[in-house]
């Protein structure tokens, strides 16, 4: 073979690697859009003040993060977030009293 048809074909096939990584690395980058999208979902439910909205919001939360697009300090961040986030949950809860008052010792409104 002469060396034109070699440079060709090597051209050939460094642009074809090119393309190939071009569209990995767009795919990726693609996935992990979308996993943020869906964990900003999850975020945005947990801090709902319905509580069932709330707890789907964490449940669904707990499945997308375990997503192996997310880097290490993307973890740590989202660690630190659903933290500071239950820890405000529990401090807005109201206190739990309990009810000593029975129905026998109430007054006959009669």
């Amino acid at each position: 073979m002469p060396a034109q048809t070699w440079v060709t074909l090597i051209v050939g096939v460094l642009a074809v690697a090119g393309v190939a990584f071009t569209v990995r690395q767009r795919t990726v980058a693609d996935r992990r859009a979308q996993a943020w999208s869906r964990i900003t979902w999850c975020l945005d439910h947990t801090t709902s003040a319905n509580d069932d909205e709330a707890a789907l919001g964490w449940d669904i939360y707990a499945t997308v993060t375990d997503s192996p697009l997310i880097t290490k300090t993307e973890e740590d961040v989202l660690v630190a977030v659903s933290d500071r986030a239950a820890a405000r949950r529990a401090l807005a809860q109201p206190p739990e009293t309990e009810d000593t008052e029975t129905q026998n010792e109430r007054e006959d409104p009669r």
